[in-house]
């Protein structure tokens, strides 16, 4: 039935009062319409919701007789709809008989909401997390009311005691939603009144309460004195303090938890009483072997290794699970025959714990072998064990019960997964002392095949479009195994979410064939229910970022599939702009029958200003020998060799330093952010500005520009003027963003006066002005940046520096590199060659600053850091009229050349988690011209070795490079420590 929606407020009000008067007079005559004729039959609903869907719902029909269960039947179905929060019927009796109208009240959905006044303290993630809606929730007054007492009390429980909170619900009847503000009224956080530790003796408690109070606590933030200020972090450090003091006192087995406070609304203190029972003091040894040669090592491996200190209780589960980490720790450190008995005494005051430990003599595991293993060959089968054989000399290998448990297991899954349905494997351990040798004995049995594959019930998608790129994994011919089963499963119905059948499902049957039972017929029965559409695209929270932003950026468009991907996409894409703290993309309401949707599209921004500051008293001693040993000036190249003897004359600047910066996020509306930051100090004083936009000019190109300006004399040798401008546009050329464009303009303006040595550097580069326009193609398909083990990464980077642009030189540069890193299981073998040239034009030079360095810790190994290639010598002396003053400085010329190969191969030592080694070929130089004579004959080779140690932040690096080309006055043999891969 269709109306006009102007209308529907008056039928609505008319079908209410005909409710009315039909509910009086059933109450007043108990008229019943069962078998009564019913001559219509009407669903009143929003105009904007057609009807014509929800017809056949309707059980009850116009010309037949009224039935009661067909009408509870009818608004039973409609309900299961999940479009409507409420079926009111309306019977009206006519003389052509009886008018039936089902009205439908559209059920609303929550969609975004505000914290005003509450976001100050509380991030907004966690404050949804305290009222607890999860999203396509249909809108309920009872669950508004219950997430405001729910925030209320969160607030009261973070000390805000005078906290007032209303609801106040916005709807939006046209996309059907319901915005809830939660108006917050902190008030003034309470401070800690009297504190009161209820359960143990008095004079305990006291010793208790007073560890609150002691320095300790207040630089741990668990100080409970009176007047500080109330928060749970505050009373959850109390406690925690509370519990290591009974530790300490070998009270294992105590509790301590918060148990209530009492507000006082007049001072706006809150007194707290705190629950102790301090429990029977419990002495826990471990004798016959020490944990660790370190004696306050010993304490720690035992908390570690003995859960009774980490669960806070005392039971024969957890003794026997000490038992077994005792024995599994002495067996990674190689004694393999340990025994460890227990000795547990358990009164009501007193626990006694002592693990014996009898370690026998310590072993190594020599062979790790496999029999029986007729299909798969051994190098496949090692990976699956975590006992591992010695390596080294120090390495004693891998061998605990718990590993050859979990060896035995990982070889079943392994076999199992191939198809070996009734493997067995059994370990066999044989004891030689010192050594130990291990061997698997498995035994295979037949192989399990896959005869056939039927694919049942997909007629919108095929099956070459189901299938991965390398096929099913339980394709005719593959063997059967239930995770490749899973694994199809997964695949497919990936692949119906990703083109919008959301409800789609899944059944599998697997039959053996009568003739052969180690062979399977596989039917995989898809149903797949409707496709939605995309609808349209609801935004909601957002103030003042443009809605073409968010549309761009979470790229749904309407009239198309409703992918799961593209939502998971879309949310993650609008959390990486810098603009939101919290984004969600979502239907509307959950999916039951409907092959269209809208998509919510619900965010909330995050702060738009930030300030940074740090203000102090710089005291500066400036002089004596160059810091770091290193003379390094802006636009050269540092000088190593000979600066470490060079000696300044000494003095001391006193002065204020301070620092401020300011950064607005979200200009205009586009995700653009700009920043300024000075630093000011006697010594150097600097200003920064910046100014991105992720969408230049609505493109797909991101822009930044940047500016500088600084002056400094902190270094005694020299005082510089810089100033600098950039503006880069940056787009990604492909769909993975593995590959990429840069275009770049770059001016610099270089001053160095006050040079302390005359000759380091070249008068043509002492005011230098530098205007570069320059393009750069990078390819990264690393599979971690900091310690890449597979994929490639490569950049080719052009530039041009015209005098015509502002620059006093005219010049070309050309730099490529390319790397590559392939596993061999855990050895990785790492490649790089690197290839750059400059050239200048129109009788001009090329400045020392754009010329090429190589040597040192990333580059060629052999030499100090850039003492590859061309040197000159320069005279410091510290006073010129005393010659013994005087040193000479190696100062790097560059090269209008550069080649270089690195080839290195990493792998794991086996001694330590994260502990590897490698070794390494450094090949190439840095060349004065360009020309293939100099090439061949200044070519040199570095060779060596060293250690690496993983980090989060990447791995520790020592490197020892032997030059087999030595120069004279370099050393041959360099020694590195840093951070990071060399490449």
């Amino acid at each position: 039935m269709r109306m006009r929606w102007w209308l529907f407020p008056i039928f609505v009000a008319l079908a209410g009062l005909a409710h009315l008067e039909c509910q009086q007079g059933t109450q007043s005559n108990k008229v019943s319409y069962e078998g009564q004729r019913v001559a219509a039959v009407d669903l009143v609903a929003n105009p904007k919701i057609s009807v014509d869907s929800l017809r056949p719902l309707v059980q009850q029909r116009s010309g037949e007789a009224y039935s009661n269960s067909k009408v509870e039947n009818t608004i039973s179905a409609l309900k299961q709809t999940g479009r409507f929060s409420k079926v009111e019927l309306d019977v009206k009796p006519d003389p052509g008989g009886l008018h039936l109208t089902f009205t439908l009240e559209p059920a609303l959905y929550f969609g975004v909401f505000q914290f005003p006044g509450a976001t100050k303290r509380f991030t907004y993630t966690r404050l949804l997390q305290v009222i607890d809606i999860p999203n396509q929730t249909p809108y309920k007054q009872e669950v508004v009311a219950k997430a405001g007492g729910a925030l209320l009390e969160f607030l009261i429980s973070a000390g805000y005691f005078q906290a007032q909170v209303r609801t106040e619900p916005q709807f939006d009847e046209t996309h059907m939603l319901a915005n809830v503000v939660f108006h917050v009224n902190l008030g003034k956080r309470a401070k800690v009144g009297n504190v009161e530790v209820h359960g143990p003796e008095p004079s305990e408690a006291n010793r208790l309460l007073h560890a609150t109070r002691s320095l300790r606590a207040t630089a741990r933030g668990a100080s409970l004195k009176p007047g500080k200020s109330y928060t749970p972090k505050r009373i959850d450090s109390a406690v925690a303090l509370m519990k290591r003091d009974l530790a300490n006192q070998h009270r294992l087995a105590s509790k301590v938890h918060f148990d209530q406070s009492h507000y006082h609304a007049d001072t706006n203190h809150a007194d707290i009483i705190i629950d102790a029972q301090p429990g029977p003091i419990v002495k826990v040894r471990v004798q016959g072997a020490k944990l660790s040669w370190l004696p306050f090592l010993r304490g720690r491996q035992m908390k570690k290794l003995i859960p009774i200190f980490s669960e806070g209780t005392v039971d024969s589960d957890l003794v026997e699970e000490g038992r077994r980490n005792l024995i599994d720790f002495f067996q990674s450190k190689g004694y393999f025959n340990v025994k460890v008995t227990t000795n547990f005494q358990k009164q009501p005051s007193n626990v006694d714990l002592v693990y014996n430990v009898n370690r026998g003599r310590r072993h190594r595991v020599e062979t790790v072998g496999f029999r029986g293993n007729q299909h798969v060959d051994r190098g496949e089968l090692i990976q699956q064990v975590a006992v591992k054989p010695h390596r080294l000399v120090l390495s004693r290998g891998k061998f605990s019960d718990k590993l050859l448990r979990q060896s035995v297991q990982g070889l079943t899954a392994f076999y199992k997964d191939r198809g070996y349905e009734e493997v067995k494997v059994e370990p066999d351990v044989v004891d030689r002392e010192p050594r130990i040798y291990v061997t698997f004995q498995i035994t295979e049995g037949p192989q399990t095949l896959v005869d056939n594959l039927t694919l049942q019930g997909n007629t919108r998608i095929s099956g070459v479009d189901l299938a991965p790129k390398g096929g099913f994994r339980l394709r005719a011919g593959q063997p059967f195994s239930p995770k490749g089963l899973v694994d199809d499963r997964s695949h497919i119905l990936a692949a119906y979410l990703d083109r919008g059948f959301l409800n789609s499902e899944f059944d599998s049957k697997v039959a053996r064939l009568p003739s052969d039972p180690h062979k399977v017929n596989v039917t995989y029965t898809i149903s797949e229910k409707q496709q939605v559409q995309v609808d349209d695209i609801v935004l909601v929270g957002n103030k003042r970022t443009r809605p073409s932003l968010i549309k761009r950026t979470a790229n749904i468009t309407p009239e198309t599939p409703l992918s799961q991907g593209k939502l998971l996409l879309g949310e993650s894409q609008l959390q990486e702009i810098g603009v939101f703290d919290w984004a969600s993309v979502e239907p509307r309401r959950p999916i039951t029958d409907q092959t269209n949707e809208d998509v919510l599209v619900k965010v909330h921004e995050a702060g738009r200003n930030e300030i940074t500051y740090g203000f102090g008293l710089q005291v500066a001693r400036r002089g004596g020998n160059v810091p770091s040993g290193t003379i390094a000036l802006p636009g050269q190249p540092p000088v190593t060799s000979g600066a470490p003897n060079f000696t300044a004359a000494e003095k001391t600047f006193v002065s204020p330093r301070g620092s401020i910066g300011f950064t607005r996020y979200n200009l205009r509306g586009l995700a653009e952010s700009a920043s300024v930051s000075t630093l000011l100090s006697r010594l150097d004083q600097r200003t920064v500005a910046t100014y991105s936009q992720p969408h230049f000019r609505g493109s797909s190109w991101s822009s930044l520009f940047s500016s500088s300006i600084e002056r400094t004399t902190e270094n005694p040798t020299f005082a510089a003027r810089l100033a600098e401008g950039s503006w880069q546009l940056e787009k990604p050329l492909n769909k993975d963003k593995t590959r990429r464009i840069q275009l770049r303009y770059r001016f610099r303006r270089t001053i160095l006066s006050n040079l302390l040595i005359p000759g380091l550097v070249l008068p043509q580069d002492q005011r230098l002005r530098l205007s570069t326009l320059s393009a750069t193609w990078i390819r990264d398909t690393r599979d971690k940046p900091l310690d890449a083990s597979r994929g490639f990464y490569q950049t080719l980077d052009l530039g041009i520096t015209p005098k015509a642009l502002g620059s006093n030189a005219n010049f070309a540069r050309l730099l490529g590199q390319s790397s590559y890193y392939k596993p061999f299981g855990k050895t990785v073998w790492a490649n790089r060659i690197t290839l750059g040239l400059s050239k200048s034009f129109a009788s001009s030079d090329v400045p020392t600053s754009e010329r090429f360095f190589s040597g040192g810790e990333t580059t060629l190994r052999g030499f100090p850091i850039n003492g590859a290639g061309p040197q000159r010598t320069v005279p410091a002396c510290t006073n010129p009229s005393v010659p013994s003053t005087c040193v000479n400085l190696q100062v790097p010329v560059g090269g209008d050349q550069l080649f270089m190969f690195n080839s290195e191969f990493r792998f794991p030592l086996g001694i330590k988690e994260g502990l590897g080694a490698a070794v390494f070929y450094d090949g190439g130089n840095v060349y004065g011209p360009i020309g293939v004579s100099h090439f061949v004959r200044d070519y040199t080779n570095t060779v060596g070795v060293g250690l690496r140690y993983a980090t989060p932040v990447g791995p520790v690096r020592f490197d020892i490079g032997r030059n087999l080309n030595p120069v004279t006055g370099v050393k041959a043999t360099q020694f590195y420590i840093t951070l990071g891969q060399a490449f």
